[in-house]
């Protein structure tokens, strides 16, 4: 698709203007100033000739760079934000298995909703997507192989707000996302994917305002949920135990962990030997993690 010179408002000199194809809205003023250094470059310049996820009333990218920068949070930058910074969900793409705080506290109520109405377990394909992977799609997009992608480092999946679904949310007029499209936006999660220049039925941002971390969840029930993010003797990796004193049960399903996560039963991601540090701490043998556990001694 060839530029267009007609329209230059609002972009840094020297650099060319673009036709129309839009930006997802969702980049800070850092990143909003990287980009438009990036496409001042004239070795830049050539590959920024087509911008997927287009957003509708954006006709620019300096119009979609400033009102992207609204979306913003925490003094943190687009696809650079600690881990420690949001909260984990699970997700199919390594290393995207996280949210900010408000979306994944959304998003685990929407998912139970989800599977009430629906039948099935609400999976997400991916969600945070670091700058380094945001350029990769990038590139794969304007070469022609791969899906539609935003400029690196103004996408929502930068900041953890948004969301590719499975579950059949993926496929377009599917009960699955005829019920997303309905319900997802009363827990704050909107369908933007299907306003992109090639809709994209899975794609989801969360549009609450934030508003800071919420505060800590105090429980007295003495129980924690662990999962494990490598490989148990036995077991494999992703296993996921409900672990109290003397008590350990293999939570076989995401929903199971929603649930529990929602009434504020304490949630942790952790290796190996940190698994097997805590379930020792807890009086458990190890002999008790199996596919079936449902372990409790007096």
């Amino acid at each position: 698709m060839p530029l267009d010179e007609s329209d230059s408002r609002g972009l840094p000199s020297g650099a060319p203007s673009l036709d129309r194809r839009g930006l997802l809205l969702g980049v800070g003023v850092a990143g909003a100033v990287a980009a438009a250094t990036a496409l001042s470059r004239p070795e830049r310049a050539a590959a920024a000739v087509q911008l997927g996820e287009t957003t509708a009333g954006v006709d620019t990218v300096a119009e979609a760079l400033a009102a992207a920068a609204l979306q913003a949070w925490g003094g943190q930058t687009n696809g650079k934000v600690p881990a420690a910074l949001m909260s984990p969900v699970q997700a199919s793409v390594a290393g995207s298995g996280y949210l900010r705080d408000d979306a994944a506290r959304q998003y685990l109520s929407l998912s139970l909703a989800f599977r009430s109405a629906v039948g099935r377990s609400l999976t997400i394909t991916e969600g945070y997507r670091s700058y380094e992977r945001q350029v990769d799609y990038w590139n794969r997009y304007q070469a022609g192989t791969g899906n539609l992608a935003a400029y690196p480092g103004t996408s929502n999946h930068g900041w953890g707000i948004s969301c590719d679904f499975g579950a059949g949310v993926d496929q377009a007029g599917s009960v699955a996302k005829r019920w997303m499209d309905a319900n997802a936006p009363s827990y704050g999660w909107s369908p933007t994917g299907n306003t992109f220049s090639r809709p994209e039925p899975w794609h989801f941002d969360y549009v609450g305002a934030y508003a800071g971390p919420a505060g800590a969840v105090q429980g007295d029930s003495g129980l924690v949920t662990v999962r494990a993010t490598e490989a148990l003797d036995g077991v494999g990796t992703g296993y996921t135990a409900l672990l109290g004193f003397r008590s350990l049960r293999h939570l076989t399903t995401i929903d199971k962990v929603n649930a529990l996560r929602v009434v504020g039963v304490p949630y942790y991601e952790v290796g190996r030997q940190n698994f097997y540090l805590l379930v020792d701490a807890f009086s458990v043998p190890r002999t008790a993690i199996t596919g079936d556990s449902d372990y409790w001694r007096r």
